[in-house]
């Protein structure tokens, strides 16, 4: 049967994959809450390393697992999914599909404007294999355990190729060689309404009985991919570095229910009442249903610790105020 071999839980902002004079760039076209700090350049020096230094230290973590294959907890930001067809949880059950490195589009974010996509050259598009033997033994399993994901065998749209939530991680985990399988499994944690963060806890229990009955002698590494707090792009956007200490804590100390049932009942702080929460989580729909927006990324951290059922080593969480956003950087030792 299949082995969990690694489970690890990671950021994947495009502040990650960028230089500091995009940081700078951005952070001065952002109309953000003026509790946010504005760091220095040394400060802003400091952090970039920071972070690349963790993902340089889950890259080692990751390489030494020695996984054969790769399952992907990660969101779709309308890359696969519209507003015509928005599941809450779906699967990639193909044979293999095209995406962009890290980054898909040209310049950086200015409010709402159009930015095209880069050209499909060998230096920002790379095609993947992924594990449909490994997919479908899971979507048949949840389907048959009061699970009904949605799932596709092609991309819906091949032009952009797959989610950056999927192919970032891969190239910071495989040193941009991309040389493994993937399962994506594509959770619903930006528009509203989502899932509960309760429901992708035991979704992520029975992905993982999933694997573990797979009749495949191989090793599989489970990826936590997006979070911690951030909110792209929305007017008077602030950091909430409480929220994610919080997150962070639960992780470390095991405990991926109570984590779960802290999210799903999370309220924003006095300090922030000021900021229409409604409307920033909820991605556009006009409903609410929990905490949305880059936040609601939160849920692929708490279905890798549903996984992983055990306490995390937290690698770093560095608060990015240029964003801002926390990235966070963190892993389960399985064996």
């Amino acid at each position: 049967m299949a082995h969990i071999c690694t489970v690890i839980a990671t950021s994947h902002s495009p502040f990650l994959y960028q230089p500091l004079e995009w940081w700078r760039g951005v952070r001065s076209a952002r109309p953000l809450h003026a509790s946010v700090p504005v760091d220095n350049d040394q400060t802003c020096a400091d952090k970039h390393l920071r972070v690349q230094t963790a993902m340089e230290k889950l890259r080692k973590v990751f390489e030494a697992s020695k996984p054969d294959v790769v399952v992907i907890f990660g969101d779709d930001q309308k890359e696969l999914f519209s507003f015509s067809n928005m599941p809450a949880f779906a699967m990639f059950a193909g044979h293999g599909y095209g995406g962009y490195r890290t980054i898909a589009y040209e310049g950086a974010p200015e409010g709402h404007a159009h930015r095209p996509l880069k050209p499909k050259t060998h230096e920002h598009w790379v095609d993947v294999q992924a594990e449909a033997g490994l997919s479908r033994h899971i979507l048949s399993h949840l389907m048959v355990h009061d699970f009904d994901p949605a799932y596709m065998l092609t991309l819906p749209d091949s032009s952009h190729g797959m989610g950056h939530a999927f192919m970032r991680p891969m190239f910071t985990l495989t040193g941009n060689r991309f040389h493994l399988p993937v399962v994506p499994i594509m959770v619903n944690c930006f528009y509203a309404p989502q899932p509960k963060a309760m429901r992708c806890f035991h979704f992520a229990q029975a992905v993982k009985r999933a694997i573990e009955s797979w009749p495949s002698d191989c090793r599989v590494a489970v990826i936590g991919s997006g979070g911690l707090w951030h909110l792209p792009g929305a007017d008077n956007a602030y950091m909430d570095t409480e929220f994610d200490e919080a997150v962070l804590s639960f992780i470390q100390q095991g405990k991926a229910k109570e984590l779960a049932q802290f999210f799903d009942s999370w309220q924003p702080s006095p300090a922030h009442a000021d900021t229409d929460h409604a409307r920033i989580f909820s991605g556009g729909t006009g409903m609410q249903s929990g905490i949305g927006s880059g936040t609601g990324e939160t849920r692929t951290w708490i279905m890798a610790a549903a996984v992983a059922n055990g306490c995390a080593t937290i690698v770093d969480h560095v608060p990015i105020n240029a964003s801002p956003c926390g990235a966070a950087f963190a892993h389960w030792d399985m064996t």
